[in-house]
């Protein structure tokens, strides 16, 4: 199994380019990974909410992951979201994406239905040991996905499936992400995604931040998370208040399409969201320029 000791820092859940006819573009986005890196984001992760990915296709999820691990080649860590709401599919994604050669993958709690804790110790293993040397991610955003990892489901785990090593939590409860910090113990990569509490989340044990807002914006989030490791305190602090504007004028990346339109500002193509998400407005655009502006970031 591959080693993760690499992720760390800032993952950056790429955005999903789509063209006119409503396809991946895979040119934009081999462009938006390389302006992410050259920007010092430590790792990409592929098919997440900021992705779009639940509005792709099983052949489109495989696509992107596999141009993206060869254009990356090696330069970065690439994890791709996997998870499904069934089983058998995110077994098959996940077998894929070892299989092309990517770093770990994220897989999202089953959503949609309610599910039990017994229902998610048996979904979560039957993915681990079907790939059992893939890194894996358990993925929480119960604000979307409805169902959520306890601390006691996350330890339950651990202890059955080695290959389990790691944790994204997009949810703003601190004390449950410290819980899970507990639980994971040594070896364990808790990695955080709710911006507006990175500083805090660091504080607290995480290894990294997963931001969508770091697809237009990617320094204030390398510079928070460099001051924080260099003990810099202070300016950790006035990065995370940077980033909390950034939040406010990106609407905090809830939608897809203010990151591709920011994008577009810094030069980066990004194509366009997919139906039933829809674009800015001409005033939604005038007043994210205006705010971006006004913030210095262009």
């Amino acid at each position: 199994m591959q080693t993760l000791t690499s992720i760390r820092g800032i993952v950056c859940p790429i955005v999903t380019p789509f063209d006119a006819q409503n396809r991946i573009d895979h040119g934009a986005m081999c462009q938006l990974i390389d302006f992410l890196l050259s920007h010092g984001v430590h790792a990409i992760m592929l098919g997440g909410t900021t992705g779009e990915g639940m509005m792709l296709s099983l052949e489109e999820r495989e696509s992107l992951c596999e141009a993206a691990v060869k254009h990356v080649a090696g330069r970065a860590p690439v994890v791709t979201q996997t998870g499904c709401i069934s089983t058998a599919d995110t077994i098959c994604l996940t077998d894929h994406a070892r299989s092309v050669g990517a770093t770990a993958a994220a897989v999202i709690v089953p959503y949609y239905y309610t599910f039990d804790d017994d229902s998610l110790f048996s979904h979560f293993v039957s993915v681990a040991k079907a790939v059992p040397d893939l890194p894996i991610f358990l993925y929480t955003f119960p604000e979307s996905a409805k169902n959520d990892i306890s601390a006691a489901l996350l330890k339950r785990l651990r202890d059955i499936a080695p290959n389990i090593i790691g944790i994204k939590s997009s949810n703003a409860d601190l004390l449950r992400f410290q819980e899970y910090v507990e639980v994971g113990g040594e070896g364990f990569t808790p990695l955080f995604g709710v911006d507006g509490l990175m500083f805090p989340a660091l504080a607290v044990g995480a290894l990294g931040q997963v931001s969508g807002n770091a697809n237009p914006f990617p320094e204030p989030f390398c510079a928070l998370y460099d001051a924080f490791v260099a003990g810099d305190m202070e300016l950790a602090r006035a990065q995370q208040q940077l980033i909390n504007r950034i939040r406010l004028v990106l609407k905090d990346g809830l939608y897809p399409a203010s990151l591709k339109a920011a994008l577009a500002l810094r030069g980066i193509p990004a194509g366009h969201v997919r139906p039933p998400m829809r674009e800015l407005t001409p005033e939604e655009l005038q007043e994210m320029e205006q705010g971006i502006c006004e913030l210095g970031l262009i």
